[in-house]
């Protein structure tokens, strides 16, 4: 707001005397200046506006004490808070912090006892053939499952499963990116649909919070209609609550998510932002670490099927098979990365984890005026409700449907089979073979 405002300053100063005349250009500055110096008011008003934990006494003399109850201190060391990050966000001392801590017999993390041998195992298992997964994602999926190790012993333990995936990763260039700001959690998420593997008839869908990076819904579907990503939005809405403002491509498979926010937030506020795909920063960077972390793995699989002849993208029977063997084998493995996702730390923001980014500014932003934060810590009734912009019901990128349905006997046949049988990432060919065999007859 203040960048674009300090713009119109220069842009009015520029034309004055030249297109604008003085007088009119000397008016149209104070206005300009008097809203700019409104603006740093109530930036200055929010940004001094944090969080204290209420005070209580309980009985005797002394000072009242801080109320800071053992589930709030449990949930932020679920989260992976150091102490001094917890002080930060409860706004109280360190010496505070801890003295309370001891009381509930609670203590910061500690590095699980694993030997070189066990980890190495657990490495491999992660990673798979997959060889652009790095230290840092395997680091947040053994945090996700509860395991903590140090950097360096995880380092040491890529190179020793695959010291020539080591040395590549190294020599990658680091991606730059332009810097992004808004508001807090919540504010605008970014909302898109990856076309990867469109050739074999699935679209990822994503949304991801632009202020923590958070990704709050990610599956892959054998369609692109608006009823399937409105039903992630909504489930992601249920979890994380209703952001105050989308931003997406011009797709019809939004139409559903933008006309609920239009009619729940209102129309006259940008509550859905409808621009090129290339704009949507955020999501565009996760697609970017999909790729390396997962989808790069199905894409060279599915082209192998085809190239040595055991699916045919023509026939409607392979389509179904592979849909029913790697549909859900995909989505286990986006959920491993969106586990891995939301718990690897940020450089830019001082190593926080995306969900670590998204309680802090929740808990440091309960009192200000943000629409989204205010819905997560209270319920509020609906929006205004306005006339929705005239939308066109037809998805801008088409996923035929599949016409092949397989007899009873074939489900029940099917029924036996293990989808989801070995590790994450790994072929599944003989599954594949085995479906379409029980298809053929």
């Amino acid at each position: 707001m203040l960048y674009r405002l300090e713009t119109l300053k220069r842009s009015i100063y520029q034309a004055r005397g030249r297109i604008l005349q003085e007088s009119d250009a000397d008016e149209l500055l104070q206005v300009v200046n008097d809203f700019i110096r409104t603006v740093e008011t109530l930036l200055t008003h929010e940004e001094t506006t944090v969080y204290t934990p209420p005070l209580e006494r309980l009985g005797g003399r002394g000072r009242p004490t801080f109320s800071i109850t053992e589930a709030q201190l449990r949930f932020l060391l679920s989260c992976g808070f150091r102490l001094r990050q917890m002080a930060e966000i409860l706004n109280v001392s360190v010496r505070t912090l801890r003295r309370r801590m001891r009381s509930y017999n609670l203590s910061t993390r500690i590095f699980s006892q694993i030997s070189d041998a066990e980890l190495d195992a657990v490495t491999a298992y992660m990673v798979g053939d997959n060889e652009q997964v790095g230290s840092r994602a395997v680091r947040a999926r053994l945090h996700s499952l509860g395991i903590q190790i140090q950097r360096r012993r995880i380092r040491s333990s890529l190179v020793r499963v695959n010291p020539a995936a080591a040395a590549q990763r190294a020599m990658a260039q680091r991606l730059h990116r332009r810097s992004y700001r808004v508001a807090g959690p919540n504010s605008l998420w970014h909302i898109d649909g990856n076309h990867k593997l469109i050739r074999w008839r699935i679209v990822i869908h994503g949304g991801i919070c632009g202020y923590s990076r958070l990704v709050v819904f990610l599956k892959a579907s054998d369609n692109n209609r608006s009823a399937t990503v409105f039903d992630l939005f909504t489930e992601a809405a249920v979890h994380y609550g209703v952001p105050s403002r989308v931003r997406c491509d011009h797709g019809g498979e939004n139409n559903s998510v933008c006309l609920f926010m239009n009619l729940y937030r209102g129309s006259d506020r940008g509550s859905a932002i409808r621009g090129r795909s290339v704009h949507n920063q955020r999501i565009e960077r996760l697609w970017r670490d999909l790729w390396h972390g997962t989808t790069n793995v199905y894409h060279q699989l599915f082209s192998f099927f085809e190239y040595d002849g055991i699916i045919d993208v023509s026939n409607e029977m392979h389509m179904w098979a592979l849909h029913f063997v790697y549909l859900p084998r995909i989505n286990r493995d986006l959920q491993v990365f969106v586990e891995q996702w939301n718990n690897h730390g940020l450089r830019s923001s001082g190593h926080l984890t995306p969900r670590q980014i998204f309680v802090q500014g929740c808990i440091q932003r309960q009192d200000q005026r943000l629409t989204a934060i205010r819905e997560i810590f209270a319920s509020t009734d609906m929006g205004d409700s306005a006339t929705a912009p005239a939308l066109s019901l037809n998805e801008s990128v088409h996923v035929p449907t599949n016409t092949f349905n397989p007899t009873h006997e074939q489900l029940q046949q099917l029924s036996e089979v293990d989808i989801l049988e070995g590790t994450v990432g790994s072929p599944a060919t003989t599954i594949l073979q085995r479906v379409i065999d029980i298809l053929h007859v």
